[in-house]
């Protein structure tokens, strides 16, 4: 009986301080993995401070396309590129600053009375889901994509000697204008001097309609994505989306 007991509480205190070790044991861990957590936050706040502060440049960059845009001021537009940039617009890809997207935005763009502002065509609203923009800067603040909505006007002279065409000139309106609604699907990377540039820009159109302020009616339309590339067209894209 009395070795039955000395037994028993030998294992009891073995159970206890094998229960103190573990315990010691967790909250070491606990300690050791504490100042950790605390470094990591400590780590990420300025990130999140310079990743806002970046994402607000952006927008700035944005704000300062679309006035340029509106204001017809193409020169400050293609400033506003990579040396390597694109651009995607109605199926064609013009690529690089000095070629295609100067030729975009310095020729065709004017040509066609095409990027100032436009309230949006009665019953072509964007869809509330792509009304909103979102900016998404990398972790190492060097690359961002960004969507951005865009209600403007786009236009093209006419090439026909339709009758159509023909009125058109008549009133002296050589451009066939109407209203197109999307959004910019736009990736930025810093250059060498850490300056923010549009490495690529996509015109991603949900709809069109003729339609011009303070008109009484608007229809949708369909507009011929681009078929030629230049040379052949003077004021085309460099390829074919």
């Amino acid at each position: 009986m009395m070795r039955h007991l000395k037994s028993r509480r030998s294992f009891v205190r073995k159970l206890g301080a094998g229960a103190s070790a573990v315990l010691a044991s967790v909250a070491g861990t606990a300690r050791a993995e504490t100042p950790k957590a605390e470094a990591s936050l400590a780590e990420s706040a300025p990130l999140r401070v310079a990743l806002l502060e970046e994402e607000k440049i952006l927008r700035k960059l944005h704000q300062r396309f679309e006035q340029a845009m509106d204001k017809g001021m193409h020169e400050d537009v293609v400033a506003m590129f990579a040396v390597n940039a694109e651009v995607v617009f109605n199926g064609g890809v013009f690529s690089q600053r000095r070629n295609g997207v100067s030729r975009l935005y310095r020729e065709r763009f004017p040509s066609g009375k095409t990027g100032g502002r436009m309230e949006p065509a009665p019953g072509f609203e964007l869809a509330a889901d792509t009304q909103s923009d979102s900016v998404d800067v990398s972790p190492d603040l060097r690359s961002a994509t960004a969507v951005f909505p865009y209600s403007i006007q786009v236009g093209m002279p006419f090439e026909t000697e339709s009758s159509l065409a023909a009125m058109a000139r008549l009133h002296g309106e050589a451009v066939r204008t109407w209203w197109e609604g999307g959004v910019y699907k736009v990736t930025y990377l810093k250059d060498v001097t850490g300056s923010w540039k549009i490495s690529r820009l996509e015109y991603d159109t949900q709809s069109r309609a003729d339609w011009r302020p303070g008109g009484s009616y608007a229809q949708p339309i369909s507009v011929a994505r681009f078929s030629t590339c230049f040379p052949a067209d003077q004021q085309g894209p460099d390829a074919l989306a």
